[in-house]
């Protein structure tokens, strides 16, 4: 026991001095009428209405926060319609933030689930 206990201190050491990052992700839900930004930083994410009629922030929920490191970000559209696509990784240019659209250009507002994980 006490041997699988060390194996395993030194396995994560290990990792953590390789500088993996723990992968993560952030779910949204909310309303989109024509366009809206998700803004990602940290444990926050910013609703930005670019076009349409301004909703409510909608909700979210994290699994780890998105890391202060270049990090390769991707979205799904888990319910909901139209497209959803990262237009910003990450990086120390834009302080570690992402930002990923939801177009939904049928006519009227319309919930939407979204995934976005690293």
């Amino acid at each position: 026991m006490k041997r699988s206990a060390i194996i395993v201190c030194v396995l994560v050491c290990v990792a953590a001095a390789s500088g993996q990052i723990a992968p993560g992700k952030v779910f949204w839900r909310g309303m989109v009428d024509d366009k809206v930004q998700l803004v990602i930083k940290g444990l926050t994410v910013e609703t930005k209405t670019i076009s349409g009629r301004a909703m409510e922030a909608g909700d979210f929920s994290f699994t780890a926060p998105l890391p202060r490191d270049n990090v390769k970000v991707s979205a799904l559209r888990k319910d909901g319609r139209g497209t959803v696509a990262v237009v910003q990784q990450p990086d120390s240019s834009n302080d570690f933030t992402a930002i990923v659209e939801i177009s939904d250009s049928r006519g009227g507002a319309a919930d939407h689930l979204i995934e976005i994980s690293w």
